[in-house]
């Protein structure tokens, strides 16, 4: 055997050895929503849905610029302006839409948050809107902004605490009225969609060097409602 050929099969059987020995591990790292704030300027990593009957508006859900923790500061916010498709009867089953997407949680506390505001520009309106928050399908929290008068925005915030086990989980926000949707429909925003606790921070991420975790699927509690809290 020549000297080149002993050199190309002991350089072969190092690389066997060196790619046999690659053992992947877990590291724990942070996860949680995609584009929570909104910051992409669109809905990217959110998937809108509608109820029976219901709309989100025509062009909506969108991104625009707004004030929606009242904080004197205006950032990127979903928008929304929902409603009945086809008249029911009035004080009937609110109608409308929302957006959601799963996140994969660890073992621990979870919390979650958001901000929501309605803003009517025409000359007040009963259906400001019914705000949501959904935790694998379930309302865990809601707030019902009732009546608006014109140009005045209004704001509360939703949210929710837990305990949970490992798993992939559906996180959203539904917004209905008991009204038709049309041009004098109030827009409703939502912006600051934020998960935190240690059942975010204990996601394990694959690395090269790290082994790959598969998540399960768990489930959870429901939550209360409240009536006109405000935000200040």
């Amino acid at each position: 055997m020549s000297a080149v050929m002993l050199e190309k099969l002991t350089l072969a059987a190092a690389g066997t050895a060196l790619m046999s020995g690659i053992v992947f591990t877990g590291s724990a790292e942070a996860a949680g929503l995609v584009n929570g704030d909104f910051e992409t300027g669109d809905l990217t990593g959110w998937t809108t849905f509608t109820t029976t009957n219901g709309t989100v508006g025509t062009g909506f859900p969108k991104v625009r610029s707004f004030d929606t923790d009242n904080d004197g500061v205006a950032s990127n916010s979903a928008a929304f302006r929902v409603g009945q498709v086809d008249f029911e009867e009035s004080g009937g089953t609110p109608r409308g839409g929302g957006i959601f997407q799963e996140v994969s949680l660890g073992d621990g506390d979870l919390n979650i948050s958001v901000d929501i505001a309605t803003l009517d520009t025409i000359g007040g309106n009963y259906g400001g809107g019914i705000f949501e928050l959904l935790f694998d399908g379930i309302v865990v929290d809601n707030f019902d902004f009732g009546f608006v008068a014109a140009n005045v925005p209004e704001f509360s915030e939703l949210s929710y605490i837990d305990n949970i086990i490992a798993g992939t989980y559906q996180v959203g926000i539904r917004i209905t009225r008991p009204y038709t949707q049309n041009s004098y429909t109030p827009v409703q925003y939502v912006d600051h969609f934020q998960l935190s606790g240690s059942a975010v921070n204990a996601v394990d991420v694959p690395e090269p060097t790290s082994t790959l975790v598969f998540f399960g699927i768990s489930t959870f509690a429901t939550g209360v409602f409240r009536k006109r809290r405000q935000k200040s």
